[in-house]
């Protein structure tokens, strides 16, 4: 079966937010983080989490919110941020 474009970093994405604490996750990336424990708490918890796994830092002006609305969403910010 052939790989999806960038799965690889949804992959990683996944498993930061697990280790942040997140039991699930959406199977649909255009889903609400929110129905699946995403707070503000878990999005500070899943900000270390994502550093630790692409080596990346994300600053306090590169955070947004709507940032950690969907695995869509969240895939979009890091890479942007570089990550591959």
């Amino acid at each position: 079966m052939k790989e999806e474009p960038g799965m690889e970093v949804l992959e990683r994405i996944g498993r930061a937010l697990r280790a942040a604490g997140m039991e699930t996750l959406p199977e649909d990336v255009h889903e609400d983080l929110a129905v699946h424990g995403m707070d503000s708490l878990m999005m500070v918890l899943s900000v270390a989490e994502l550093e630790k796994e692409f080596g990346l830092r994300i600053s306090a002006q590169a955070f947004s919110e709507e940032s950690f609305l969907t695995l869509h969403a969240l895939d979009g910010f890091m890479k942007s941020l570089g990550a591959r």
